[in-house]
C-alpha cells in the first residue's frame, strides 16, 4: 500500500500518461476491460492513478521483447505461472460467466413461478432485462445499501414517471406504485440488475402486441439509463446482458400501426434472446448498438421464422436513431 504520494518532475505528464497506456495497449494480452488512467494534480506537481479492474477472464499474458509469459503476485514479489495455475485460471474465466448464465436462468424461472421481487399481475405479457458486471458477480462484492440508496434514481422501473422504493434482502428495489402496477427494478447487493416490466406488450385492435420502435426505444433507453448507474456505483465492465419474454403464446409484432394484415403472432411461452456483451463504458452514455443488434434478432423471429416474408427493415434504423 502506498504511504504517500510522489509528484511527477521532470516529465511531460501527459506524454508519461499516453507511454503507459500505450504499454498496456500492446503489452498485455488479452486487452484490459475497464483501465482507466487519470491525470490529478496534487501539491506540487501531478500524479498518475491507473485503475485495473479485477477480471473475469484471466490469465493475462505480458508481450514482451519477444517473450510472451503469465504472471502472478504473490504477498512478497511477482512470479511466473505454472502449468497447472494455467488451467486453473482459464477455467475460473469459463466458470464466472457460466455462473452468470445460471443466475439469468434461475431468476427468470423464479419470475414465471411467481417468486418475483415484487408480485406481478397475472395474465399479463413480461419483459426482463438482466444486466450482470461480470468482474464484480465474480469476486462476489457487496454494495453498500446506504450507496444503492443515494443513487437510486438511476435505476427506477422502465417506463416510470414515478416511482417508489424499499431495500430487501437481496439490495434495493424501485417499483411503480399505487393501483397501476407496471413492474420494477432489482438492485442487487453484488451490483446485478434485474428489470422487469409488464406494461411493454400491449393491447391494440384486440390483439396483444409489441409495438416494435416504440419497444425498442424504451429498451434503449431503459439499458443506458441503467448501465450509466452500475458505472456510477463504480462496477466493473464486461456487463453480460440478457432480455428474457414470458407469457407470449398470441403475441403479436407490429411494425406499421396502418396495417391491413393482423401482426405476426409468437406461439411459445418464452422467448430467450441471446446473450450480449458490453465490453466498456461509453462517454456518451448510450447503448443504442448494444440494443440495436438484441432487436434486430427480435424482428428476425417474427419476419424470418414465425412469419416467412421477406424482411422490413423497419429496426435497422435505430442503430443510428436519436
Amino acid at each position: 500500500m502506498a504511504s504517500a504520494l510522489q509528484p511527477l518532475t521532470g516529465l511531460d505528464v501527459d506524454e508519461e500518461q499516453l507511454r503507459l497506456e500505450a504499454i498496456v495497449r500492446s503489452g498485455i494480452e488479452p486487452p484490459i476491460v475497464g483501465l482507466r488512467v487519470r491525470r490529478i494534480s496534487v501539491p506540487g506537481g501531478d500524479v498518475i492513478i491507473m485503475h485495473v479492474p479485477r477480471s473475469h477472464n484471466p490469465p493475462y499474458r505480458v508481450i514482451f521483447r519477444n517473450s510472451n509469459r503469465y504472471y502472478s503476485r504473490s504477498s512478497a514479489s511477482v512470479y511466473e505461472l505454472s502449468m497447472e495455475e494455467l488451467r486453473r485460471l482459464f477455467g475460473e474465466q469459463r466458470t464466472i460467466e457460466e455462473q452468470a448464465r445460471t443466475f439469468m436462468g434461475e431468476r427468470f424461472l423464479r419470475i414465471q413461478a411467481g417468486e418475483a421481487a415484487m408480485p406481478l399481475p397475472a395474465g399479463k405479457g413480461i419483459t426482463v432485462i438482466h444486466l450482470i458486471p461480470l468482474p464484480d458477480f465474480g469476486a462476489k462484492r457487496q454494495i453498500d445499501i446506504a450507496t444503492m440508496n443515494e443513487h437510486r434514481l438511476q435505476f427506477c422501473p422502465i417506463r416510470a414517471m414515478g416511482f417508489s422504493h424499499r431495500i430487501n434482502l437481496d439490495g434495493l428495489v424501485t417499483y411503480h406504485g399505487g393501483s397501476d402496477f407496471g413492474g420494477y427494478t432489482q438492485l442487487f447487493r453484488n451490483g446485478s440488475l434485474e428489470a422487469v416490466s409488464t406494461d411493454l406488450i400491449v393491447e391494440d385492435k384486440g390483439s396483444r402486441v409489441i409495438p416494435s420502435q416504440a419497444f425498442a426505444r424504451t429498451i434503449i433507453d431503459s439499458v443506458s439509463a441503467y448501465i450509466s448507474g452500475l458505472r456510477v456505483l463504480d462496477l466493473s465492465p464486461p456487463i453480460l446482458m440478457k432480455i428474457t419474454f414470458s407469457s407470449m403464446i398470441g403475441v403479436g409484432f407490429l411494425v406499421d400501426r396502418h396495417r391491413f394484415l393482423p401482426p405476426p403472432t409468437y406461439e411459445r411461452e418464452t422467448l430467450h434472446l441471446p446473450h450480449a456483451v458490453l465490453s466498456e463504458y461509453r462517454d456518451d452514455g448510450t447503448y443504442e448498438a448494444l440494443v440495436a443488434e438484441q432487436m434486430d434478432f427480435l424482428e428476425r423471429i417474427w419476419f424470418q421464422e414465425m412469419f416467412p416474408i421477406r424482411r422490413t427493415g423497419h429496426l435497422a434504423c435505430l442503430k443510428t436513431a436519436t
